[in-house]
């Protein structure tokens, strides 16, 4: 009895001495204490020259950010068309060892188009160094330093769908090069479940090809860094396409950072159509869908129609005499691009004859069309 009394004083007494050995505990507080500097960038007034982006163009140098104890410390080197940095875009980060670094002019003038710089014309961009404590912890901005430069226009490259889940199959000499918009490549075309595709970058197997990053992947083709889910791993050399069989939206962003390929389920994924009409001020039209005028067929979703065309010619597609569902037009905009967009992703084909006679060819299932003086 006299012991189990000894225990519970004893107990209670350890309480007492962790309780008191708690509230005395000194708590560390990290705080900044100053900031990282920019004390010096290369130059002032920089021209970009495309013919050697790997270049050295612009070197950045900062003192370090202090902190009330010893820390790890990461620096963000960021750019912004404005001094107030509305709206900021991250250059490269860098750790706490290496307060200097150097950007080539590809870097640089993917940074300058980042924030709207013009191509081929001198504008002022912003600098600073932001601090971070570990994993984006009590951030530090440095001052604010800047310069004049001068970008250039980037050029992407073309890209050319080959493979048996295309229109095409595997013969290069006809694989379909996409519409190119900048960084973007758009076409609305064929693609067949579980087969295999790739891209050229011209109408030949030699000597560019892009397919996906993987490890598996013949490493000379790795390009696209990101998917859509119904595009995969397909062998060495290809992707495979996973998605039902119909006419899909691709898309390929080839900026440098992103290199992305999406494939989505057009509005209209039917290419079977059995009949195509031409609406527009051609034929003696006016627009009126109802007078629509029947093209002929030319094989599956291919249909045809020779008629004179003005000057101003404008017209569409229609697979029925309404403005239906059914419809397709120049991608994306108002013109002559030669790539079909469905409705809600059209405008008007423009088109400038000059009176004769012209073959207007439409295919659904390769997303293209064409007008050809006879």
């Amino acid at each position: 009895m006299k012991t189990n009394i000894l225990n519970k004083i004893l107990l209670a007494f350890l309480a007492i001495i962790m309780m008191t050995a708690c509230d005395d505990r000194e708590l560390v507080t990290v705080e900044n204490t100053s900031a990282a500097m920019v004390v010096d960038l290369s130059t002032t007034n920089l021209f970009l020259d495309q013919n050697f982006p790997a270049n050295p163009a612009l070197t950045v140098s900062w003192s370090a950010a202090g902190y009330s104890v010893p820390v790890s410390v990461s620096y963000n080197v960021e750019v912004s068309a404005d001094a107030a940095f509305t709206s900021p875009k991250l250059v490269s980060s860098v750790t706490d060892s290496n307060r200097t670094v150097t950007y080539t002019a590809s870097q640089m003038n993917a940074a300058a188009q980042s924030i709207g710089l013009v191509a081929n014309a001198s504008g002022k961009m912003y600098l600073r160094v932001t601090s971070y404590l570990g994993s984006n912890s009590i951030p530090i901005k440095s001052n604010v330093t800047s310069l004049m430069i001068t970008p250039y226009k980037l050029v992407y490259p073309d890209f050319y769908l080959v493979g048996a889940a295309s229109y095409v199959g595997w013969t290069a000499t006809s694989a379909q090069i996409l519409y190119k918009q900048d960084n973007l490549s758009i076409i609305y075309t064929y693609l067949e479940k579980d087969q295999n595709f790739r891209f050229l970058g011209q109408k030949d197997w030699n000597p560019i090809n892009y397919s996906i990053d993987d490890s598996g992947t013949d490493a000379a083709n790795r390009y696209f860094k990101s998917t859509s889910s119904n595009i995969v791993f397909g062998d060495h050399e290809n992707m495979k396409f996973t998605g039902e069989t119909g006419i899909y939206k691709i898309v390929i962003d080839a900026d440098k950072a992103v290199q992305s390929l999406k494939a989505t389920i057009s509005p209209i994924p039917a290419f079977d159509i059995p009949q195509v009409y031409l609406v527009g001020n051609v034929a003696g039209n006016g627009w009126s869908a109802e007078n629509a005028v029947e093209m002929t067929s030319a094989g599956t979703g291919i249909f045809e129609y020779t008629t004179t065309l003005p000057a101003d010619a404008e017209f569409k597609f229609l697979g029925q005499k309404s403005f239906g569902n059914l419809e397709w037009g120049n991608l994306s905009a108002a013109g002559n691009s030669g790539f079909l967009g469905p409705k809600g992703d059209n405008d008007n084909i423009k088109f400038v004859g000059d009176g004769s006679a012209y073959k207007i060819t439409v295919n659904i299932k390769a997303g293209t069309y064409k007008i050809v003086k006879q």
